[in-house]
């Protein structure tokens, strides 16, 4: 069961003015946006593994794309069915029913979450640690230095967390 979501869209911006402002109001007005990028994930609990991917849009054909990565990642021989967990964001619910026919593989099944429940997503506490750890209090100049510390992060989580819970779960 995998957990999918979209973060963005992540904005590389620069800062225009003095670095003090008494109001926020003109703390972004002085902020100049260099460039934005939308970040589509996986959360797999089964093995505690983020994927993903960055796009400049988000839209269905995005989406679409995105879902058959996770399709190729997967490789079918090992994995017969992939039950993947969704919000009910309008580019899922658009594409999930209109391009069913387009989803590359028979093997891949929606699960839609009930709406405004974003704690059934797992995937969201990630977002929330990336936020925090890779975004938050940083400065990119542009699309490929947001992509950069995403993946950065991505690769660091995996290698920390991942396949922590089966290895607990062998030791048992």
């Amino acid at each position: 069961m995998l957990y999918q979501d979209e973060k963005g869209p992540v904005a590389a911006k620069t800062h225009g003015g003095p670095s003090w402002c008494s109001t926020q109001s003109k703390i972004e007005k002085a902020q100049k946006i260099k460039g934005l990028l939308n970040i589509f994930g996986v959360y797999d609990h089964t093995n505690d593994q983020m994927y993903i991917h960055s796009y400049k849009n988000k839209t269905g054909k995005q989406f679409l794309d995105f879902i058959k990565r996770i399709d190729k990642k997967y490789d079918s021989s090992s994995v017969k069915q992939i039950f993947l967990v969704l919000d009910n964001a309008s580019i899922q619910i658009q594409e999930g029913k209109r391009n069913h026919t387009e989803i590359p593989s028979h093997r891949i099944n929606f699960v839609f979450l009930p709406t405004r429940s974003p704690e059934l997503n797992l995937i969201e506490v990630r977002w929330l640690w990336m936020q925090r750890q890779a975004i938050n209090n940083s400065t990119f100049k542009n699309e490929p230095d947001i992509g950069k510390a995403v993946s950065d992060w991505t690769c660091n989580y995996n290698e920390k967390y991942g396949r922590r819970i089966t290895d607990i779960l062998q030791k048992e």
